[in-house]
């Protein structure tokens, strides 16, 4: 029974370091997908289906506004329209469309929180 038990710690210890090693082998990959497959959601945001309520999920969990900053969401087709999505707000109770739309009320937005700079700042670097 011991050494069963030991098998498997083997095998969860050998798979978590395998995980780890195509991690940091394939980090540049993975920005890259993770940076192209953000700023195509933000191009094709529209408030309603499932990638874009993803996306306000993602913006309001890591408080951060578009790909880069908020200038990420003046190419979107839904900016002419709506203004910057109410994700981007800090606060939600004095947050509204017509506000948003007012580029000088962002100035107090956060606006280097960004998804990018947390993957940044999360690399490992080689000692």
């Amino acid at each position: 029974m011991l050494n069963l038990y030991a098998v498997f710690l083997t095998l969860v210890f050998m798979t978590e370091l395998i995980a780890g090693i195509s991690g940091f082998v394939f980090r540049h990959e993975i920005k890259e997908t993770f940076l192209s497959t953000y700023s195509d959601a933000v191009m094709k945001y529209d408030g309603r289906d499932d990638r874009s309520l993803a996306l306000d999920g993602v913006q309001r969990r890591l408080h951060c506004c578009g790909v880069h900053n908020y200038t990420s969401w003046f190419s979107s087709a839904y900016f002419p329209l709506s203004g910057l999505p109410a994700s981007c707000c800090i606060s939600s109770s004095d947050c509204s469309g017509a506000e948003l739309r007012n580029a000088t009320v962002l100035i107090g937005l956060c606006l280097s929180c960004c998804l990018s700079r947390v993957v940044n700042a999360n690399q490992y670097e080689m000692v």
